[in-house]
Parts: C-alpha cells; sequence; structure tokens
C-alpha cells in the first residue's frame, strides 16, 4: 500500500534528522512536534483529557488538566525522535545515556536463579528502559506486538535487537514463551497497564476498575520467580534514567485468586505513585477503562 510506503519513508526520515541533532536539540524537535500533534489530533486528547478528569477532577482545575495533556504531547514527542536516534545507542554507551540506578535490587532477584520478571508500565520512555535493562545479567525478553505496517515494523524490531533485547512470539499465547525464558534463568520485561478486554479482571487501578491480565501475577506466584519494578523518568532537562525497586517476594501471596489479586494491586499501587507524580509522562492516550466503562453501558441496557 502507498500509504505503508510512505509511512516507511517518513520513518527513515525521521531517523536520519534525530541521529544529526544534538540531545539539546533533539528535546526542542520533540516537543514542537508534541504541540503539532497537540492540536491535530483531537480524538487522542480528547481520551487522555477524559482519563485525567476521572482521576484527578477533584484535584485539579480544568486548566491544570489541559496542561498535563499538552506536556504529555511534548513527551511523547520528545519519545518519537529518541527512537529513532536508537542507532547511535550501542550496547557499550547506552548506560551512559540512560543511567540504571539500584543495579544491585536486579543482581540480587537474579542470584535466586530462577529468572527475573521485570515489571514497568507505559511511563517515561520504555524503550529506553528496555535497552539500558537488556545490559544487565542476562538477555531480556519482551513481546513484540506486530504493526500493521510490516515494513515499519522490521524496522522497530531491528532497533531493539541491535541493542540485546528479545522478542517473545504472541502466536500460541505469550505465557509459554515467558515460561521457557524464565526457566532459561533469563529476564522478562512485562509492561500491564493497558486494557485486558474482556479476558481481562476489573481491579482497581488509579481509582477506577480497569481490566487487567492476571498472567503476571499467576506465572509469579505459581513458579516463584522472583521480580523488580522499573521506572523510566524524565527529568527537567529532557533525559532519561532508570529506576529499580524492589518488588515482594513471590512466596508472599497465595496461589488463588486473592493473592493473585493482591499481586496486581501491589504492582499498580508502584505504578500509580510514579503517575501521580508526574502525571505528563503516563500513557494518557490509552483508553485504559474501556472494558470497564463498556460494562457500565451493558448493564444500564
Amino acid at each position: 500500500m502507498i500509504k505503508y510506503k510512505l509511512e516507511y519513508l517518513l520513518t527513515r526520515l525521521l531517523g536520519t534528522i534525530a541521529k544529526g541533532l544534538s540531545l539539546k536539540a533533539l528535546y526542542f524537535f520533540g516537543d514542537r512536534l508534541g504541540d503539532l500533534l497537540f492540536y491535530v489530533i483531537k480524538s487522542r486528547k480528547k481520551t487522555a483529557l477524559k482519563n485525567l478528569k476521572n482521576v484527578f477532577g477533584n484535584e485539579k482545575s480544568e486548566k491544570e488538566l489541559r496542561r498535563i495533556v499538552h506536556l504529555n504531547y511534548r513527551h511523547f514527542g520528545k519519545m518519537a525522535l529518541e527512537f529513532a536516534r536508537i542507532p547511535k545507542l550501542t550496547r557499550e554507551n547506552i548506560l551512559k545515556e540512560v543511567p540504571v540506578y539500584n543495579q544491585e535490587i536486579l543482581k540480587e532477584a537474579l542470584a535466586k536463579n530462577r529468572g527475573v520478571i521485570v515489571f514497568s508500565g507505559h511511563f517515561g520512555n520504555w524503550e529506553y528502559l528496555a535497552a539500558a535493562v537488556a545490559q544487565i545479567g542476562p538477555p531480556l525478553y519482551a513481546v513484540f506486538k506486530e504493526q500493521k505496517n510490516l515494513l515499519v515494523d522490521d524496522i522497530i524490531k531491528k532497533y531493539r535487537m541491535d541493542l540485546g533485547l528479545l522478542p517473545l512470539k504472541v502466536k500460541g499465547g505469550a505465557a509459554r514463551g515467558i515460561i521457557q525464558a524464565l526457566k532459561a534463568k533469563a529476564k522478562v520485561l512485562i509492561l500491564f497497564d493497558q486494557d485486558a478486554g474482556g479476558k481481562g479482571k476489573f481491579i482497581n487501578f488509579l481509582g477506577r476498575p480497569a481490566s487487567t491480565t492476571k498472567g503476571p501475577a499467576q506465572i509469579s506466584i505459581k513458579h516463584k520467580v522472583p521480580a523488580v519494578m522499573a521506572f523510566s523518568l524524565r527529568s527537567k532537562k529532557g533525559g532519561i534514567k532508570i529506576i529499580l525497586e524492589k518488588f515482594p517476594d513471590p512466596e508472599e501471596f497465595s496461589n488463588d485468586e486473592a493473592g493473585i489479586i493482591q499481586f496486581i494491586e501491589e504492582y499498580n499501587k508502584n505504578l500509580e505513585r510514579y503517575i501521580r507524580k508526574y502525571p505528563e509522562q503516563w500513557f494518557w492516550l490509552h483508553r485504559r477503562w474501556l472494558t470497564w466503562e463498556r460494562s457500565l453501558v451493558k448493564k444500564r441496557i
């Protein structure tokens, strides 16, 4: 399709431009890209503002919420250019540009010799998070969702794999691939802060029930796989740093429905702490509570 070819050429052009920019210039033009998208993509802006109102409506004014949405667009503008310049990063220099703090937490979990699940969310620059954490210890696996445009998808996969991130197949169920990777004592990156559809479990997230997959919690508890939390945080100057935090031992949770819910609530609590402090860096453009909202409509009918 002509559309896909144009998207591919635009992606290559963006990469060429981004690689030629200094970091200061990249952050400037990332903000301008965010400004452009903020005024053009109105449907996503409405989704972000609606989500923010539902979470912060009693705490922040309409003006403050709109400012957060605008900053959110700027954040993703910078993130787009950062991803486009990934070829400038190497496995030797990435930890200098994207430092990882509290590495001893990950190393302690790895020492248990059962593999490690690295939990994060769509916060900060999760692409840089994956690339940086991949450099510490054994291989890092993650699910690569295939893009509709296969030409662009090939570029994205190459960027990720060049920095050491290994793909897990979605077909046939990602759980099997995750378990196999963990049995090989590897690391597995899991972000499960998106709507899980009708198969998910409604669990409170930022004050509202959200459809959430139970798979990561089930795997960690059942197979006694240790986990750590990882957060990508953008500084005021624009740069990204990664912060690792401890997660409770899986044996602290019962291997039943109650234990799984408690596990997920712990994950949500940790992620919420960062979202509430830095709301402009989370993925508000995603319809996180879509399944819950649809269930309410069905009940009314």
